[in-house]
């Protein structure tokens, strides 16, 4: 959200800059905040700023959540080398999990301050359908992000395939690794 006011009018309002303490800065901008946030909703209404925030939340929510199973995905392909660094890998992994995790939801509460200040808001009809510019309705073309099991139907066990041959099905992991170790 835009702040209101300069560093030189907090200095005016305390007498001096020394006076402006931590407590004093935090209590001004959570002031400012929440006087903008007020005329926020008394420009939209209260129904449509539940609505707005709602759309706004699951839109940041969904993007950031997939963006960390994606992290979390690297960190499990690299969490074997903190072995060889005589780590434990599983005590690695929970430590990084919990930065990262941490990470995400800071950036969905940023997200989602500077999203509810800034978007366009349209409402259609009457006011029971909220369109906000760059927030999307639909999700998204998500091909990418499915997670499926490889298809076990044409696979071929008999043993004409070795251990740490690529496996069959086509996921590109070892026999041993993908459908060997069933």
């Amino acid at each position: 959200y835009p702040i209101s006011f300069t560093p030189e009018e907090l200095i005016a309002r305390v007498g001096s800059r020394a006076a402006i303490d931590a407590d004093y800065l935090s209590a001004q901008i959570l002031e400012d905040a929440t006087m903008a946030y007020e005329k926020r909703q008394a420009d939209l209404g209260p129904e449509v700023m539940r609505e707005l925030e709602r759309k706004v939340l699951l839109s940041v929510l969904d993007r950031k959540w997939r963006e960390h199973l994606y992290e979390m995905d690297y960190l499990q392909e690299g969490i074997g080398l903190r072995a060889m660094a005589q780590r434990d890998p599983l005590v690695e992994y929970q430590r990084e999990g919990y930065e990262l995790f941490a990470a995400m939801m800071d950036g969905i509460k940023e997200e989602l301050a500077s999203l509810v200040f800034n978007v366009q808001v349209t409402v259609e009809g009457d006011g029971s359908q909220v369109k906000a510019a760059g927030i999307t309705e639909k999700p998204v073309n998500t091909t990418g992000l499915q997670y499926t099991a490889a298809d076990e139907s044409g696979i071929s066990t008999k043993g004409d395939v070795s251990r740490n041959s690529p496996c069959p099905c086509g996921s590109g992991k070892k026999y041993k690794r993908c459908h060997g170790g069933a």
